[in-house]
């Protein structure tokens, strides 16, 4: 078989060996079916056989009857012999009808025989026609199972093709998604360095702020000393007073006290800002001044 594209080696060799055996499948079936009908004609002939010996016997009957009807010394010539016609024309026409039955008997005997044996020459070749009728159906139905395996080659042809298609489309899809891939990674390598630097460029930011924070909370605490100062020549005109509420101030921190523990946090990060921490409560607050009047310590 001629190979219709390359590649398709292993597929012709399946159709070689599928042919071979459909063709060993169909020898078989013949000699099968040769067998069983040659059997069939052998017994036929062996009937045929057993009917001519049957007729062949039943004619010496026959003709053993008639001799001994015939004879002058059988039962039937003795007694026309005692009568005294043992030699009148009543005794040949006796002999005549003896014959004639013979010569009938043995003529119905052979056409009978002839008629069962055209019979079975009949069945012999019904047997053989029906045995050629077999292995025309056989054929049949090998040429249909060839048909339908030739179907089934062209489809694993088709199946191939569509197979070696979609793998080359498939590569091509591979290819374009990594290349897809590829430029996905490499503008989120382009966003995270941009991002980066915005980070660094918002830390310097951060840095630059809170270092003027710093100072500006350094500047308002030293405000805040001196005005510590100047009030404490104050509280010596106010004793009287002082002492009215000592049940209040007793449990008061002093300016100074809270002062001294005021904490400075700075934060570093973008969005982050700092801010200042009261020490002997753990509260937040923007600045220090904040604290200082959540005790009521208020300073021009």
């Amino acid at each position: 078989m001629k190979n219709l594209a390359s590649g398709y080696e292993d597929l012709d060799s399946l159709v070689n060996q599928q042919n071979n055996l459909l063709q060993q499948q169909e020898q078989k079936q013949n000699d099968l079916i040769n067998q069983q009908t040659q059997m069939q004609v052998d017994e036929l002939n062996r009937e045929k056989e057993k009917l001519d010996k049957e007729t062949s016997k039943t004619t010496q009957g026959l003709y053993s009857s008639y001799q001994k009807q015939a004879n002058q010394y059988g039962a039937g010539m003795e007694q026309l012999a005692m009568q005294g016609l043992g030699n009148s024309g009543y005794a040949e026409t006796t002999r005549t009808s003896l014959y004639n039955a013979y010569q009938k008997s043995v003529t119905d005997t052979l056409n009978n025989a002839n008629d069962l044996k055209a019979d079975y020459d009949f069945k012999i070749q019904q047997a053989r026609q029906n045995g050629s009728i077999q292995q025309a159906q056989s054929a049949l139905e090998l040429y249909a199972q060839k048909i339908q395996l030739l179907t089934q080659n062209y489809q694993l042809r088709q199946d191939r093709e569509q197979y070696l298609y979609q793998q080359q489309r498939d590569q091509i899809s591979d290819q374009q998604w990594q290349k897809s891939f590829d430029e996905q990674v490499r503008q989120n390598e382009l966003e995270n360095q941009y991002r980066q630097q915005q980070f660094e460029y918002q830390k310097q930011r951060d840095a630059v702020t809170d270092s003027q924070w710093q100072q500006q909370f350094n500047l308002q605490k030293k405000n805040l000393a001196k005005s510590s100062s100047r009030s404490s020549s104050k509280k010596s005109s106010s004793v009287s007073k002082s002492q009215a509420n000592s049940s209040n101030t007793s449990s008061k921190p002093s300016a100074e006290e809270v002062m001294k523990n005021i904490k400075f946090v700075n934060l570093q990060g973008p969005g982050l800002s700092a801010y200042v921490v009261d020490g002997l409560t753990g509260k937040k607050y923007k600045n220090a001044e904040e604290v200082m009047k959540s005790y009521n310590y208020v300073y021009e």
